[in-house]
């Protein structure tokens, strides 16, 4: 399915994560963030929005390669740094390319793209999480501007971000009817980020609350018509999950290769660990289910490439990737026994951080209910 550019490609970020990211993440783990530097190193390498227009300076290239990126930068250590450039550009700016107006594509896409600026997604609240349905931010037209009053909680890049991709009700009541998204600069006077939340994992991603207090933006920043935001988000929740996997599958890889040069390394009762049976047989399941999850993985990319509706097959994927990601680090973890609670050890990190598929971007509850209406089951 790769041809030699996808390998290319796939060679430069491996050397980039290898030379300029990995070398610094737990400096970043320790700050509670990536800087901003990171951002616009990858947007000069072209690493931001491949699959978005050269007009607006993407390349106007196959999912492949967003699928390269997010599994190349998922082996790099410390999974929230791949996770804040993965929401530039699989979460905050798919809805942004597909049905933004010119005036919204130059303005935030093109720099976004460039790395010159960061963003961010705001769609769930204090007290909708997984309900998308059911949010309650909301934007009231004044005249040539819209209003916008609320908060949003779970941020990624919150701290940071300089506009966010944000989802309202602009028609009373509640539903997925009446509900449009917008860009809203950090800039704009009502808009305060919170302070940085401390997380249990990906340490080395901020992440925060955002409040609107009578925050008004344009017309001009509703991105395609009012009404058509929740199916816009709908839409654009597919690439974030595939964007998701690819990350916990380069984080898989990492993790079991780790492993795998552990138990050679590491001598029990007179032999390598790799010598034991028992050993042996968790790293064949292991690498079983990771190449499972691998070979869906493509299969999801190439409908996404096709521009074939893969909701179903996504959610599947990222389901039993949320599971088998928690199940394989555990083992890892367990494989290196008392290393593999220190933090120093990359197993300790990819164990820690392992919950957070199975909840963001759509919780596994979620993923099942989905896969069971698309089966008729309702």
């Amino acid at each position: 399915m790769f041809d030699n550019e996808h390998k290319m490609f796939k060679k430069s970020v491996g050397e980039f994560v290898e030379k300029e990211i990995r070398p610094h993440t737990e400096e970043w783990e320790a700050q509670g963030f990536t800087p901003r530097s990171v951002w616009k190193r990858c947007g000069e390498l072209g690493f931001l929005g491949v699959t978005y227009s050269s007009e607006y300076g993407g390349s106007g290239a196959d999912h492949g390669y967003s699928y390269i990126f997010n599994l190349e930068m998922g082996k790099c250590g410390s999974p929230g740094v791949a996770l804040g450039l993965s929401v530039q550009c699989d979460m905050a700016t798919p809805a942004l390319a597909k049905h933004g107006s010119e005036f919204l594509r130059k303005a935030y896409l093109a720099p976004a793209i460039a790395g010159d600026v960061i963003c961010s997604i705001a769609v769930s609240e204090p007290d909708h999480g997984s309900d998308v349905a059911a949010i309650e931010t909301k934007a009231v037209k004044d005249g040539d501007d819209y209003v916008i009053n609320g908060r949003k909680m779970w941020i990624t890049n919150g701290t940071q971000a300089d506009f966010l991709t944000v989802l309202v009700r602009t028609t009373p009541g509640t539903g997925y009817q009446g509900m449009s998204l917008f860009i809203v600069p950090t800039t704009t006077p009502g808009v305060t980020p919170g302070k940085r939340l401390k997380k249990t994992c990906f340490p080395s991603s901020d992440t925060s609350e955002i409040v609107f207090d009578n925050a008004r933006v344009s017309k001009e920043h509703l991105i395609g018509q009012e009404g058509k935001g929740f199916v816009y988000q709908m839409e654009q929740f597919q690439f974030e999950r595939l964007a998701a996997v690819a990350l916990a599958l380069g984080g898989l890889k990492r993790c079991y290769e780790l492993t795998k040069k552990y138990i050679f390394d590491r001598n029990a009762f007179g032999r390598p660990l790799s010598a034991h049976q028992v050993t042996r047989h968790k790293m064949a399941q292991m690498i079983s289910e990771i190449s499972m999850i691998e070979a869906m993985s493509l299969k999801c990319v190439q409908m996404a490439s096709l521009g074939v509706d893969f909701t179903k097959d996504v959610s599947m994927l990222k389901l039993i990737a949320a599971q088998t990601q928690q199940r394989v680090a555990e083992e890892c973890v367990q494989l290196h026994g008392g290393y593999g609670l220190i933090t120093e050890f990359e197993v300790a990190r990819y164990f820690r951080d392992a919950k957070l598929l199975g909840i963001g971007g759509g919780t596994n509850e979620i993923m099942k209910e989905i896969i069971a209406k698309m089966e008729g089951m309702e």
